[in-house]
């Protein structure tokens, strides 16, 4: 988001974002509901970066710091500068997962960890694409250009998220990619105006 060109009513922007996100989460829950019963008969990919680097368990607390070092900067730093932006920021962030949540049911694969959960107790079957990467590039792309010490501190988050989970082995490689490129198509396409251009007319671009 390069303009914060801000909502015509707040109250309208947020009922939008908060409605987007809880379909969006609950679109993922039931996602990864489904994979779950399934999840035997799923493809594991062979991936040459698995084969390249070591297995550090550890590193998947990189994951955890990379996000919430990253989101909390990023709400400080809209708080302070751009509050007004912030409802359509949440609007970017649900419908990327609301694709990634049909992209991981049409596209399943056997989860990268072969050591029960990733982090948390719960296990997340849906690997394609990557909604970690998608979140921290999401974090990359709507910090404004001239927010430089911010950017690259968002930069440096998606870095060690990308390093966690290859090394902890969260994702395969080429959820990596397809979490990168899905944000990147769905940042896009919101600051063009076109095909989000409803949603946008609400919450301001």
């Amino acid at each position: 988001m390069e303009q914060d060109t801000g909502p015509r009513s707040l109250a309208a922007a947020w009922g939008l974002a908060l409605g987007l996100g809880v379909l969006a989460l609950s679109a993922t829950m039931l996602g990864n509901a489904y994979l779950a019963t399934r999840v035997e008969e799923f493809p594991r990919p062979g991936d040459l970066l698995f084969e390249t680097l070591p297995y550090v368990r550890p590193a998947r607390w990189l994951t955890v710091g990379a996000l919430v070092v990253g989101f909390g900067a990023f709400l400080v730093d809209a708080v302070r500068h751009r509050p007004r932006s912030i409802p359509a920021a949440g609007c970017v962030f649900a419908l990327m997962y609301l694709c990634r949540a049909v992209t991981m049911v049409l596209t399943p694969l056997a989860p990268a960890q072969g050591d029960g959960p990733f982090v948390f107790s719960e296990q997340q079957y849906g690997m394609f694409p990557s909604g970690h990467v998608g979140a921290v590039t999401l974090l990359v792309l709507l910090t404004p250009t001239e927010r430089v010490g911010q950017r690259r501190l968002q930069v440096a988050t998606a870095v060690l998220m990308v390093a966690g989970l290859l090394l902890a082995r969260g994702h395969y490689s080429i959820d990596v990619v397809g979490g990168f490129l899905l944000a990147y198509a769905v940042a896009t396409t919101w600051r063009s105006g076109r095909l989000f251009r409803r949603l946008s007319a609400v919450t301001g671009r």
